[in-house]
Formats: structure tokens, C-alpha cells, sequence
């Protein structure tokens, strides 16, 4: 538990999945290249889900290109950051900001 969170990971696309079904979360960060699924076919899967819909999901990657940034904003990412541009007070600050609503 770090900043009151408590993490739960998952090493590819395909564990995230069944990670959700196990335990829903209150928000999810996700990268976008990650082995066997990447994080955008997890997260639409995640979004297929019964209450998938309803977490809030944030992308944090350092693919800049824009179609991955338009597609994650169809999948409702309440924010798109780049890893190289960002520290790890900024992520925490963005997550407290998400949870807020």
C-alpha cells in the first residue's frame, strides 16, 4: 500500500482481463504494449464486461501516436499520459484527481 492504494498488477493484456473479473478496481492504469493483448484490446475487452464500463481507466504509455491517444479516448481513458513526461507524484495526483470524480 503506497499513498493509500492498494495495487493490483498484471504482467500482460490477458491477466488484466481476468484480473478485473476477480476483483473490480476503483480505477485501472494500463499500459498499451504489453505481451499477448495489448492494453487497448484488454481494456475494450475490460469494457465488454459486466460494471467494465463503469471504472474509470487511465493510459499511461510512451506511444504518442495519435491514433492509439483517439482510440484510448474512445474507450472513455479519463487521461492519456506519456510515461517519459511524467513522475510518479503527477501519476498519484491524476489517479486522486480520477477517484475524486
Amino acid at each position: 500500500v503506497k499513498d493509500g492504494f492498494e495495487v493490483i498488477s498484471a504482467g500482460d493484456g490477458e491477466e488484466a482481463v481476468k484480473q478485473f473479473k476477480k476483483s473490480t478496481p476503483d480505477v485501472m492504469l494500463i499500459d498499451i504494449l504489453l505481451p499477448k493483448k495489448n492494453g487497448l484490446e484488454a481494456l475494450r475487452e475490460i469494457r465488454a464486461l459486466p460494471g467494465g464500463g463503469g471504472v474509470p481507466a487511465m493510459i499511461l504509455s510512451n506511444l504518442e501516436e495519435a491514433a492509439y491517444q483517439q482510440e484510448a479516448q474512445e474507450l472513455n481513458a479519463k487521461a492519456y499520459l506519456i510515461k517519459a513526461n511524467v513522475q510518479l507524484p503527477e501519476i498519484v495526483a491524476k489517479v486522486k484527481e480520477i477517484l475524486k470524480g
